[in-house]
């Protein structure tokens, strides 16, 4: 009997070593994703500023161009521009729009169709010298 609360005591030993042997390494492997999830959240701050800054040159360049084609006022703020894109009831100013216009301001095609109705008109009718 004594031989069987011997090896009892063994194995309570070694189960009480392997338990903290497991809880050592169970710590360690969470101080190494705790590490890689911190790493990870940098990377991902990193790449999530980058595509920010690409965003916001993408979208000046966008504004610069509508500018230059007259399709959009020059706007006084970058932060006015993105506001704007942002906020679902936005609607964009009517500068003196005219309902059922023939054309928007900055419609080449129909400017250059207004230049060739203006040319044949002239043509058919002469001008008095």
């Amino acid at each position: 009997m004594a031989q069987l609360s011997q090896k009892l005591a063994e194995m309570h030993r070694r189960l009480a070593e392997n338990a903290q042997e497991e809880q050592a390494l169970v710590r360690a492997l969470n101080s190494a994703l705790n590490h890689v999830d911190e790493k990870l959240l940098t990377e991902i701050r990193h790449v999530t500023q980058q595509h920010e800054a690409r965003r916001s040159v993408i979208m000046n360049e966008l504004q610069l161009l509508a500018t230059r084609l007259c399709a959009f006022p020059a706007l006084q703020h970058q932060g006015e521009a993105v506001a704007a894109i942002e906020d679902e009831n936005y609607t964009p100013p009517q500068n003196g729009s005219r309902n059922g216009a023939t054309h928007a301001p900055g419609n080449w095609r129909i400017a250059a169709q207004n230049i060739q109705d203006d040319l044949d008109f002239f043509s058919d009718h002469p001008q008095p010298n």
